[in-house]
């Protein structure tokens, strides 16, 4: 009887090999990582400020759509996303074999399963018309103060990236961009830099 050879998904073998590399120099490296974690901590605590802002938000408009963004195409995590969550001390679920055009796996009856601050940037950074919309329409000064505070996150993240691949340069001895690490073939490398709603309009 012949031998069956399991289907390897290649984003999935991509994904695990650039996850173990981020993992690895966090932990061989620790000593020259401490700023990355503060700005991964700092980035986190301002993501779970927001949250409920958020949440009041598309709890109405998203559970009215019929056209559903959370989808699996959507729930992976970049690897500026990988970055963040190794910085942290935690880690990812596995990249599985999935239908792309699903409900995402993350999702329950009510709605993700996962903290904001530890959704893929994909999740996070995303606002559709509509939920802009209703933001935008919140009283007083909430608006504003969302935006401004997502604002900040933007430029944390970046930062946050810029240290990684600064120490990443200087304990390995490489050139690394951040493109280098690329896993996933639905997203062009030079991901662009976060963008809040003002920005995008």
């Amino acid at each position: 009887m012949g031998r069956t050879f399991k289907k390897v998904n290649s984003r999935q073998v991509r994904f695990s090999h650039t996850a173990r590399r981020i993992e690895d120099i966090f932990q061989s490296h620790r000593d020259n990582f401490g700023r990355a974690r503060d700005l991964s901590l700092k980035f986190r605590a301002g993501m779970q400020e927001i949250a409920a802002f958020i949440q009041q938000h598309t709890s109405i408009v998203c559970s009215a759509c019929r056209k559903k963004c959370c989808v699996n195409r959507h729930s992976c995590y970049t690897c500026e996303d990988l970055v963040y969550i190794y910085a942290l001390g935690l880690k990812t679920q596995e990249y599985g074999e999935r239908d792309e055009s699903r409900p995402c796996y993350f999702l329950s009856v009510s709605g993700c399963g996962l903290e904001r601050a530890l959704r893929p940037s994909g999740c996070n950074w995303y606002f559709c018309d509509r939920l802009y919309g209703s933001m935008e329409k919140a009283p007083g000064r909430a608006y504003t103060d969302f935006d401004d505070s997502l604002r900040d996150l933007t430029y944390l993240w970046m930062e946050l990236i810029n240290e990684f691949l600064a120490q990443f340069n200087a304990v390995t001895a490489q050139k690394l961009h951040i493109a280098d690490l690329k896993y996933s073939s639905h997203r062009r490398a030079g991901y662009p830099a976060p963008l809040s709603p003002r920005q995008r309009k």
